[in-house]
C-alpha cells in the first residue's frame, strides 16, 4: 500500500514506525522531477510486495521538522524502517528490480 502522510513532529513519525513491521519512506517534493520518476518505480514495487510492505510518501516541504531531523539534503531520499529502526537510507533511487531485491532482504 502506498500512502502520503504528514507528521506534526518527529515523535509522531517515531510512533508511526511502530505500527508496521517494515516501511519504505519516500521523502519527496512536488517540484522534483526525479521524485516523479520514482513514483512509477514505487507503484511497481508496491504491486509485487504489497502484503509485506507499507510505502509512505512524505513531502519535505510540508514536513520541515522531519527534513531537518534526518538532515535530508536532496530528494528523493529513501529509508527503510524495520521494527521501528532505520535499517537503510539512500538519497536518489534505484531501479524497481534492485529496490525490490533490497526490500526482500529485509523481509526475511
Amino acid at each position: 500500500m502506498i500512502i502520503t502522510k504528514d507528521f506534526e513532529a518527529v515523535s509522531s513519525f517515531e510512533e508511526f514506525t511502530i505500527t508496521h513491521k517494515i516501511i519504505l519512506f519516500d521523502f519527496y517534493a512536488d517540484w522534483c522531477e526525479p521524485c516523479k520518476m520514482l513514483d512509477e518505480i514505487l507503484k511497481e514495487v508496491d504491486k509485487d510486495l504489497t502484503a509485506e510492505l507499507l510505502i509512505c510518501k512524505i513531502d519535505i516541504d510540508k514536513n520541515p521538522a522531519l527534513q531537518k531531523h534526518f538532515a535530508i539534503m536532496s530528494v528523493p531520499t529513501l529509508m527503510i524502517y524495520k521494527d521501528s529502526t532505520m535499517s537503510w537510507r539512500m538519497p536518489g533511487f534505484e531501479l524497481a528490480q534492485d529496490l525490490k531485491k533490497r526490500i526482500e532482504g529485509f523481509l526475511i
